[in-house]
């Protein structure tokens, strides 16, 4: 679906959003189940009927951000849709610039987010794909890691009206497009068809919400998939970025010398309240 057809569908949402959908539950079981059953959260053309399209009500952008298409970035977005509403606020972000798909061609440019949902305080990590070089090469497939153990949902949302939606979710790894993939915890792939020879060159962004309650650098956080569709070569790669992960727990050292400044507090304390009586 190219960007003229998905200004059309932004039409549609700023007209009616009582179909917009919301963060959908990626289940743990696909690998035993298809698309057409439930295994892939596959999305719809039109925005008011895809369940995994979430209908932004107000954005606030961050200075000089907030203009051009390819360079948007925004520090809080108010949402809303049949799972609820809340506002989407902005903890961290980072800029990955000159990111290959070929070898030696610097093809695009990735966002990567992290952001606070009011309705749960839930952690959101967001990815934005710029495909910024015609030469018919397109990323058919975008991957968030680091969700071992956590529970996952997926959602999208347009920051423009040139956004290409998101196709389907999944907790995969797989990069064919079979409708049976392999179940894996530490993925989320995100379905897509990112190309400027095709004027789609801009990912809407793209949403996972977890049950982590902290984030940290990793050296393997978003993903990227050529999976050769019109032929060309099948090819990706990873870039380093936010990953979830959990807050430390002290060890019974760290423990004991807390307790122990606990109390070297309460004795200073002690002494000078006696000293002040004297």
């Amino acid at each position: 679906m190219n960007f003229k057809s998905m200004a059309v569908a932004a039409m549609l949402v700023s007209a009616s959003s009582a179909y917009a959908g919301g963060f959908v539950d990626l289940r743990d079981d696909l690998a035993t189940l298809s698309a057409a059953n439930g295994g892939l959260v596959v999305g719809a053309n039109n925005p008011l009927r895809d369940k995994l399209y979430l209908d932004a009500t107000n954005y606030t952008w961050l200075s000089g951000y907030s203009s051009n298409p390819a360079q948007l970035i925004a520090t809080s977005i108010a949402y809303s849709g049949n799972s609820g509403a809340g506002v989407l606020t902005l903890l961290d972000y980072r800029i990955n610039t000159n990111v290959e798909l070929l070898p030696g061609v610097a093809q695009a440019t990735i966002f990567d987010f992290v952001f606070r949902d009011s309705s749960d305080n839930s952690l959101v990590f967001g990815t934005r794909y710029i495909n910024l070089v015609n030469n018919s090469q397109e990323v058919n497939f975008l991957y968030r890691y680091g969700f071992e153990g956590f529970d996952t949902s997926a959602a999208w949302l347009f920051l423009s009206d040139y956004d290409l939606r998101m196709y389907e979710a999944g907790r995969t790894d797989d990069h064919s497009f079979a409708s049976n993939v392999g179940y894996d915890d530490g993925g989320v792939r995100q379905k897509s068809d990112i190309s400027v020879n095709e004027g789609n060159p801009y990912s809407g962004l793209y949403l996972v919400k977890t049950d982590a309650t902290e984030y940290i650098l990793g050296d393997k956080a978003i993903g990227y998939y050529q999976a050769g569709e019109e032929g060309q070569a099948v090819v990706g790669g990873f870039i380093g970025g936010f990953v979830p992960t959990v807050a430390a727990v002290p060890e019974p050292s760290e423990y004991a010398l807390m307790l122990l400044g606990l109390g070297m507090v309460g004795f200073v304390a002690t002494r000078r309240k006696k000293q002040n009586q004297a």
